[in-house]
Order: structure tokens, then sequence, then C-alpha cells
């Protein structure tokens, strides 16, 4: 059974994202903070503001009260507008100028994926994070069947965008299709924009 996630726990699930993709060593992060000194605080940051940018109408679900995983998913209607926190940096903080540069660039990759959000009745897998702890569980796929079950139950598709090659596979057995794919500038990095009819 999925836990919904009350308000008053948003920190410990941004803590789960960022235990997540630091455990994944997430290749975006890599990319953005490679000649940061403190670049796993900065990691950790971004990773976390993914979780705390999100508006109160997402739907944040974890697999129980003890946050192995969460998932955050935007219901129809909504898009990235409602982010509370969305610029979580200033550009005093990076040592590197090249870094917030490298930051523009894989916004801009996300935001021309995700341009149309909101616009089409669709659920919008916005992330999904398992402590490593946890990985090989099956606990991503009880975060994600159930909304996948909903949606089929509405008529509705459901979307999401990724960025490494073994998500795609992952996102594929589930029925997603890759239908776009944009390279980030500057970098050997790319996304994929998935959809599931």
């Amino acid at each position: 059974m999925l836990y919904e996630i009350p308000r008053a726990r948003m920190d410990e699930a941004a803590d789960v994202a960022a235990d997540a993709f630091i455990g994944a060593s997430c290749p975006v992060g890599a990319f953005m903070f490679q000649n940061e000194p403190e670049h796993l605080d900065l990691k950790r940051r971004f990773y976390r503001s993914l979780v705390t940018s999100c508006p109160p109408r997402a739907v944040s679900l974890g697999t129980s009260p003890g946050l192995e995983a969460v998932s955050i998913w935007f219901p129809p209607g909504m898009d990235h507008s409602e982010d509370d926190d969305p610029d979580p940096f200033t550009p005093e903080e990076l040592a590197d100028p090249g870094t917030l540069e490298r930051m523009e660039a894989v916004n801009g990759v996300i935001d021309a994926l995700t341009e149309n959000l909101g616009m089409e009745p669709q659920w919008y897998l916005h992330l999904v994070a398992v402590r490593p702890q946890f990985f090989g569980r099956g606990y991503a796929s009880g975060l994600i069947r159930p909304v996948l079950a909903r949606a089929a139950e509405e008529g509705l598709p459901c979307t999401l965008i990724t960025q490494t090659m073994e998500n795609v596979r992952t996102y594929e057995h589930w029925g997603f299709e890759v239908v776009k794919v944009m390279a980030v500038p500057g970098s050997g990095e790319k996304f994929c924009s998935m959809r599931r009819d």
C-alpha cells in the first residue's frame, strides 16, 4: 500500500532523493558540478531541491512511512509554473563560473522537454528515488505501477523525462516509449522524453 507523504515530511523525502541520486552516481550532477570543490554538497542541495520545490498539488508517495523510496507525480493540468524554489543556488556560491552555464544548459533541455506539460491531461512522473540500500528490491515498481493503473482507468497518458539508457530500458519495461531525445549542449549528456498511452 502506498504512503501519501505529508507536507511536513517533504524534507525527509528530499533526503531520500539526494541519497538516491548521489548513490546512483547520476551523471547530470557530475556534469553540472564537475569543477566544484564542494561538489558533493552542491549535488545534495540540487537533488533535494527537486523535491522541496514541488508545489503542494504534486502527488508525493512513499513505499511506507519509512520512506525507503519516494515518487512525485504531477497530476493532470499541473506544470512547473507552480514550483516553489526553482533556483536553489546563487552565482556567488559557485567556485567555477562554468557551473552556472552547465546548469543553465541542463535546465534549458528540461524546460524544452516539459514546455507542454499541463496542456494535455496526463500524469507526469517528476521523479522516483530509492535509497541505495533498497536498490533492486522492487520499490520503484511499487511506486509507479499504481499510478500507471490509475492513469489507465482515467484514460490518460503518463509522461516523464530521464537521462540514462538504463532508466530508458526500465521505463520501456513499464510500457513507456521514447518520443524525443535532446542533447545537453557542451556535454555528452542527453535527456529522453518518454510517454505511455
